[in-house]
């Protein structure tokens, strides 16, 4: 009974301010600044939606969520890509150093993110690539690599060798293998991998705030609402609704598979 109680207090704790971001995107400025609090509107207000994703509004949401959907996409196809055969590597091979290359991997989520960050930005700006979805794709997949392996890593560990054994006897490469073995049996991981990386691109701020003027992600772009003179709270709230919709849907749909990932190592 205390595991329940204790778990539906985290939930209240963690949806209630969901909750009120929601109502507050669906009620009209005179109602969110008046001190008459509706816990249950009476009518869908959507006027905040329709403005923030008019053509030249101020603040370029709509813009900005089409450039994260395409950067996000992109940073999870690179990682998938680069993960997959590292992953591999890291499972099934005998590479010296094998250890000392995963506790490297992991540490580099110990350090601050803007050890990182100004380096590469300098690095971008020299070599003529800043300001782009190529440097925002580069950093992304530099940052979100490690986790990446790690999952995959794990799906690989726990398929049977003795599969992969009889294809050798029968004169696969380690390529053919990958091919023909082990991406129809990983293919959870993959997915998995593929949300991961989206989800972590999706909800990455401070990246293209320092690497970024002219590209407009929704992240930076949800924030320019507290540089305008009058704070529109609502629009806001709906700007924030529609940023949060794309994760919010993957979270719901996967979570079972996102769920299996977060526990793999719980009995490892």
């Amino acid at each position: 009974m205390t595991i329940y109680g204790s778990a539906l207090i985290v939930f209240v704790l963690m949806a209630l301010p969901l909750y009120g971001l929601l109502l507050t995107s669906f009620q009209p400025e005179a109602v969110i600044r008046s001190r008459d609090v509706q816990f249950l509107p009476a009518t869908l207000y959507l006027d905040h939606f329709r403005s923030v994703l008019a053509p030249g509004h101020i603040v370029p949401i709509r813009e900005g969520i089409w450039n994260s959907v395409v950067v996000s996409t992109l940073t999870a196809a690179v990682c998938l890509i680069v993960a997959l055969p590292a992953a591999y590597a890291l499972s099934r091979l005998r590479l010296p150093g094998k250890n000392l290359m995963l506790g490297a991997m992991v540490s580099v989520y110990f350090l601050p993110t803007t050890i990182f960050l100004i380096p590469m930005f300098v690095l971008f700006v020299s070599w003529g690539i800043d300001d782009t979805f190529f440097s925002l794709v580069l950093a992304y997949a530099g940052f979100i690599l490690p986790f990446e392996v790690w999952i995959l890593k794990t799906f690989i560990d726990r398929l049977p060798r003795e599969v992969e054994d009889a294809a050798r006897m029968d004169g696969c490469t380690h390529l053919q293998v990958m091919r023909h073995i082990l991406l129809p049996l990983v293919r959870p991981g993959i997915l998995a991998g593929f949300i991961f990386a989206f989800i972590l691109s999706w909800t990455e701020f401070l990246t293209p705030l320092i690497f970024t003027s002219d590209i407009k992600i929704s992240t930076v772009a949800l924030g320019m609402f507290r540089s305008t003179i009058d704070i529109q709270v609502g629009q806001q709230a709906a700007a924030a609704v529609l940023t949060l919709l794309p994760v919010a849907l993957l979270m719901i749909v996967f979570q079972r598979l996102i769920t299996q990932v977060l526990m793999a190592g719980a009995d490892r």
